[in-house]
């Protein structure tokens, strides 16, 4: 049994551990000359390796720490204390409990009794994460009342999706609220993060796939795909490639124009499925900008939806004593900051910290840099879950895995490891699924929902 693996980010790498790790013989594809996907990382300074995107981990991820302990890089996982704030009318509020929210004076108190109601019932009760018809902003409205909404649950979802804001399901929301109140314990939120980056676990199990006689092609293109026979890749450079089985680990446009020729109506369904893009500047000061990781900005003037500061959860000793900040902004993809240069954008950016934290920042910057993605995570506007496809595409011995099986779950490498042992199992591979414990997380489990107007072919 051969499996051929279009994409090595981190769920075909991990889906090419499970089956290797079970005897199954596997061959990866990849058009980049690195593999890692968004895992990817920068040298941000003495070869202190940075990822491009922000990323961490909870306490409750049991798919990633698995892994790690797979790979011996368990003692390696730093969990840290987290903290987190939104900056509102003006100014940076702590945001870390009930202590806080009743110090919140951007809203009245009544709408700050309200706004921790609901949030807990979000957050404790499933039930919500499967609400799909009700849009979140009618339910805050409902529940939380306009004080609140307005001053937090709408800029927060604008800043995101923009425009769509009125058009994400409760569901959604529902599941980032249960993700963080799961990972507290008597109030605080403990996260992970693997000393050195998340470059050591590619690295670590780019070597061990190697053990294992897994064979990873490196900028290696995919022209098209013949189905017939021995499903095979067929590459630029003319060559190909052949399996009993090929799984898609590519985002779900890209699979469309590569399915277009042998199925069209499918391929127009996944080209239905719109992706959000991201830019993320990374800033290196000789101070930190405040005490705060994680800051939401409920603001929609500023080009960033949140100030994630990398060395409140990692010592900036780990950066040989640098400050490090992520800037993080969703954007859809007709955009007009995309047109903006780096410089254009980090000038403009530095001007607005220096708005939020009331004093000249530029005086502290070291270096900066500038990251973009146009599939950073797609739109789960309302019937998004119906648009999902399943892992099983509709010929037989083909199957795909992309960002959009993570719902109702965010982007995370947790979540792909997630998707990757339940396209195992799905796949027939059961056994070397059951070797990967299952968390909390609902990633996956929409792909495994039988086709509703498709059906596979015999």
């Amino acid at each position: 049994m051969k499996v051929v693996i279009v994409g090595a980010g981190a769920t075909g790498l991990a889906l090419s551990y499970i089956l290797a790790r079970s005897g199954v013989e596997v061959e990866i594809i990849e058009g980049s000359h690195r593999a890692g996907g968004l895992l990817s990382t920068f040298d941000a300074g003495d070869d202190h390796r940075l990822e491009y995107f922000y990323h961490h981990f909870f306490t409750h991820d049991a798919e990633i720490n698995w892994l790690l302990g797979e790979l011996n890089l368990e003692n390696d996982i730093l969990f840290k204390s987290s903290t987190m704030g939104i900056y509102r009318n003006g100014q940076v509020h702590n945001f870390n409990g009930i202590r806080d929210l009743l110090s919140f004076k951007a809203m009245s108190f009544l709408s700050r009794f309200r706004f921790g109601i609901s949030s807990a019932l979000l957050a404790y009760r499933k039930y919500y994460t499967t609400q799909e018809s009700q849009t979140a902003l009618a339910w805050f409205l409902k529940n939380a009342g306009k004080d609140a909404t307005d001053a937090i649950w709408r800029p927060m979802l604008e800043v995101k999706f923009g425009d769509q804001a009125d058009r994400i399901p409760l569901a959604w929301i529902a599941g980032r609220l249960r993700q963080r109140v799961l990972s507290r314990k008597a109030g605080v939120e403990k996260l992970g993060y693997l000393r050195g980056s998340l470059q050591r676990l590619t690295d670590t199990l780019v070597m061990e796939l190697a053990d294992l006689g897994v064979k990873i092609n490196l900028g290696k293109k995919v022209a098209a795909v013949d189905p017939n026979g021995s499903p095979a890749i067929e590459l630029e450079d003319g060559s190909r490639i052949s399996g009993n089985q090929l799984v898609f680990t590519i985002p779900s446009d890209k699979l469309a124009s590569l399915m277009s020729p042998i199925l069209p109506s499918y391929a127009t369904d996944l080209a239905k499925i719109e992706y959000l893009g991201a830019l993320c500047t990374v800033l290196s000061f000789k101070e930190p900008l405040s005490s705060i990781y994680w800051t939401n900005v409920a603001d929609g003037q500023f080009d960033f939806g949140g100030v994630i500061e990398q060395t409140q959860l990692v010592p900036a000793s780990e950066y040989g004593g640098q400050h490090l900040v992520y800037l993080s902004k969703y954007a859809a993809l007709n955009d007009s900051i995309w047109q903006d240069t780096d410089k254009v954008l980090i000038d403009r950016q530095l001007s607005q910290l220096e708005t939020m934290y009331q004093r000249p920042v530029r005086e502290d910057l070291n270096r900066s840099w500038v990251f973009r993605t146009q599939n950073a995570a797609p739109l789960t506007d309302l019937g998004f879950r119906d648009r999902i496809p399943p892992f099983a595409m509709p010929i037989d011995n083909l199957w795909m895995a992309s960002m959009c099986h993570l719902y109702p779950e965010e982007r995370s490498v947790n979540n792909s490891i997630r998707i990757a042992a339940e396209i195992a199992d799905e796949m027939g591979f059961m056994e070397a699924a059951s070797m990967v414990p299952r968390g909390i997380s609902e990633a996956g489990k929409a792909g495994k929902s039988p086709p509703l107007t498709i059906r596979r072919a015999a």
